[in-house]
């Protein structure tokens, strides 16, 4: 059940002036990250449904081996240039001392001096490959942006993947241990004044401290034709709640 389809079965418990506002609600996860791949390629290695995560740890792995004979090659043509602009450094030392002595043309030293700025730029060009092939091969892999849990994979081991072709994400991750709780309110609960307040969430045995982080003011329909406001109450935890579940919050005074 979707938290679309969720939402017309939350219900008001009661609500007392003296202890506060006790609703009934669902778990939902506060942060969802979707990623998507970067490069093209085969996919060689990927996480596990439900697998925890810490940030940078490989998620994805792509056939890195056209990528990595790209930075090879343009490693060793930056190899090459070197000792040619070195050279050429040499060379205009030289070219303007004998010049400073009279015994070099002005033509001889501009020569010199274009030589150096041809190898220069051949250079330069050679070291902005290699990194961009760099960049290529960091790119075929996916890592996780954030600590937390793998929720959902769209792909599969040896499927050809092109980012500029399918925009829809491989896999999406959420801090698992960042949650929030989706309940509703009505018309006469409304009040600016429930945001930020504390509130204590009921999972099961478990209790959580949180706090009110959103206070809705777009009217929601409810099947029983009432209408409701939505409100979110964030909460951390180190247990591994699945989204969609049941809990009560009370938002205290």
């Amino acid at each position: 059940m979707s938290a679309k389809q969720l939402i017309p079965f939350l219900s008001l418990l009661y609500f007392s002036s003296s202890f506060g506002l006790t609703l009934s609600g669902f778990t939902a996860f506060d942060t969802v990250i979707d990623l998507n791949a970067r490069s093209s390629g085969v996919i060689t290695k990927m996480v596990s449904p439900g697998q925890l995560v810490k940030q940078g740890d490989v998620l994805v792995e792509l056939d890195s081996t056209p990528h990595k004979a790209r930075l090879d090659r343009s490693q060793a043509i930056e190899k090459s240039l070197t000792p040619v602009f070195e050279t050429a450094q040499l060379e205009l030392t030289r070219a303007q001392e004998l010049y400073d002595r009279d015994s070099l043309s002005q033509i001889e030293l501009k020569n010199t001096q274009y030589r150096l700025a041809v190898a220069e730029g051949n250079l330069q060009a050679a070291t902005a490959d290699v990194r961009l092939a760099q960049y290529q091969l960091d790119n075929t892999l996916i890592r996780s942006p954030v600590d937390g849990r793998v929720t959902q994979l769209n792909t599969n081991v040896a499927r050809y993947v092109d980012p500029s072709v399918d925009l829809s994400p491989l896999l999406s991750v959420v801090k698992s241990h960042r949650m929030k709780v989706i309940a509703l309110l009505n018309s006469d609960q409304w009040s600016p004044a429930l945001l930020n307040k504390p509130a204590v969430i009921k999972y099961r045995e478990h209790k959580f401290k949180g706090v009110v982080s959103f206070l809705g003011y777009k009217r929601i329909k409810q099947a029983s034709g009432l209408p409701a406001y939505e409100l979110f109450v964030s909460f951390d935890t180190e247990l591994a709640i699945p989204n969609e579940m049941p809990v009560t919050v009370e938002i205290r005074d």
